[in-house]
């Protein structure tokens, strides 16, 4: 959401459901027999295809008139897919594992497909932040993003690059979907619960900061394991509170820091 937004200045409401696609995708294919790791290819390359239909579909045709269209766009996309997901795939919730290992540990407990996730995602980060900072492709997204008509002026493809990395987003919501999948159980309800996390994130962070959405987001989420797993007062909140804490997010943030904890102030001439 936050690649997507420093790019094009758009909102993509559809994420959580995109990620959803390639959670229930690799569900689909494991549960006929097929590897893992074909299936989680299947996975990410479902939401690769529906993710191009997105832009080309609702966002493409929106964005360059104003930039709220796409807001409007994407929610009426993600409630398509949220009815698509019903219908092909049931309500009842889906884990691709139907079991995990335990690795033993004294002081704390970790599974085996947990320790590879964390692992897959340092790899992701690492090669995300090699991508953008260490390529030309990396300096032709950040002048894209800091003047998109010097850009084209300097024989950057702008439009091509927008495709690029809206594509790019959805792939890695797919891989989010799979991973909560694997993690956890996959739910239809679980489309906007993601799309609000995200946007919390990216809010918090202050709107286009990459690495500040990454950090804001971890501490999103250490925050809902804090406020459910510890007594307040003597007294264990219901677990239905986690979800209410990115909401909390967005509240103090747009109170306090509108522009986000990270946002700098850019120097005009």
């Amino acid at each position: 959401l936050a690649l997507v937004y420093g790019v094009l200045r758009v909102f993509n409401m559809a994420l959580g459901q995109i990620a959803l696609v390639g959670g229930y995708t690799t569900w689909w294919l494991s549960s006929y027999g097929t590897p893992l790791l074909f299936a989680i290819f299947g996975g990410i390359l479902s939401s690769l295809l529906i993710t191009w239909l997105c832009f080309e579909g609702w966002i493409a045709p929106f964005y360059k008139r104003h930039r709220f269209l796409p807001i409007v766009t994407t929610i009426a996309m993600g409630m398509i897919l949220d009815g698509l997901i019903i219908i092909f795939f049931g309500t009842s919730p889906k884990a691709i594992l139907q079991q995990s290992h335990l690795l033993p540990f004294q002081n704390f407990s970790i599974t085996l497909e947990q320790s590879i996730l964390i692992g897959i995602t340092i790899i992701i980060f690492s090669a995300t932040a090699w991508l953008l900072h260490g390529t030309s492709l990396g300096r032709a997204l950040r002048a894209t993003t800091q003047n998109p008509e010097a850009a084209e002026s300097l024989g950057i493809h702008s439009k091509f690059l927008h495709r690029m990395v809206f594509i790019a987003s959805g792939m890695l919501a797919g891989a989010a979907g799979i991973f909560i999948g694997i993690d956890q159980n996959l739910s239809p309800t679980l489309g906007l619960t993601i799309t609000i996390k995200a946007y919390a994130a990216v809010t918090a962070a202050g709107l286009g900061n990459l690495w500040g959405t990454v950090l804001c987001a971890y501490g999103i989420a250490l925050l809902e394991q804090l406020v459910v797993g510890l007594p307040w007062f003597g007294v264990y909140l219901p677990s239905g509170y986690q979800n209410s804490i990115a909401l909390v997010v967005i509240i103090v943030i747009l109170l306090w820091k509108p522009d986000g904890i990270f946002h700098t102030r850019a120097r005009v001439s």
